[in-house]
């Protein structure tokens, strides 16, 4: 029994060993890669819900003025992005861009545009609703969805050519997009999902859906290490039971 008692604890060390990595594996991802059952966001035009999510600088290599600061998460339902232009320099490009990204989700493909795929003209301080629509790429299906985009013009500060710090303006945009309103995706459990924008900037946005994979895993090596410590130590539950 002693020795049964011994190994047991170490499989338990085991366990707790692999519970820890599963969950490291979740928080290593790269800045721009979010997913939680809990992210709080309301898409409302007020951004305030934003302020403690990790953005990337999204840009061009050859450009380092016109910086898009960037972030894409996931809950059980939802992708959500936001994109804020912030160009360094006073000039930059800083219109709201409504088309051109491509969302792929576990290798299948949407292209995603916003408000029909027309820019807004806002003063600064205003906010707008506008439609969001998902092109299927493999079906040629187009779905416009309503209620899960706002775009608003902001102040930002950026810079003179002589290092003087200005008031700018530049907008910004939250978004949902439902997973129910992406058909033929049937489980995003364990997916990646990219996103990415050749006119705004080179390489994607990553979000690795779902952390389920991870810990049914290391409950599955917790049955096995038990299962190896019962037959290694000679316990029979035949025994027990007559006994």
């Amino acid at each position: 029994m002693k020795r049964f008692i011994i190994i047991l604890m170490s499989a338990l060390c085991f366990f707790a060993s692999f519970g820890t990595v599963a969950q490291a594996a979740s928080d290593n991802l790269t800045p721009n890669n979010n997913e939680s059952g809990d992210l709080g966001i309301t898409i409302d035009g007020n951004f305030d819900d934003w302020a403690d999510k990790t953005k990337q600088p999204m840009k061009f290599p050859w450009d380092n003025d016109n910086i898009k600061y960037a972030s894409m998460l996931t809950d059980n339902d939802n992708i959500y992005l936001y994109v804020m232009m912030h160009p360094v320099l006073s000039g930059g490009y800083t219109n709201f861009q409504p088309s051109g990204y491509t969302l792929n989700v576990g290798g299948k493909t949407f292209s995603i545009d916003f408000n029909g795929n027309q820019t807004v003209k806002l003063d600064v301080g205003d906010k707008k609703a506008v439609a969001l629509g998902i092109y299927d790429n493999s079906t040629g299906l187009y779905e416009t969805v309503n209620d899960c985009v706002y775009v608003a013009n902001q102040y930002i500060n950026q810079k003179m050519g002589d290092g003087k710090t200005v008031k700018g303006t530049g907008y910004v945009f939250e978004a949902k997009i439902p997973f129910k309103d992406l058909k033929g995706i049937s489980n995003t459990s364990g997916q990646n999902i990219s996103l990415e924008n050749n006119s705004l900037w080179s390489g994607k946005l990553h979000v690795t859906g779902g952390s389920t994979g991870p810990v049914v895993l290391a409950s599955t090596g917790f049955v096995i290490a038990i299962a190896a410590v019962l037959k290694y130590s000679g316990f029979n539950f035949k025994k027990r039971r007559s006994a």
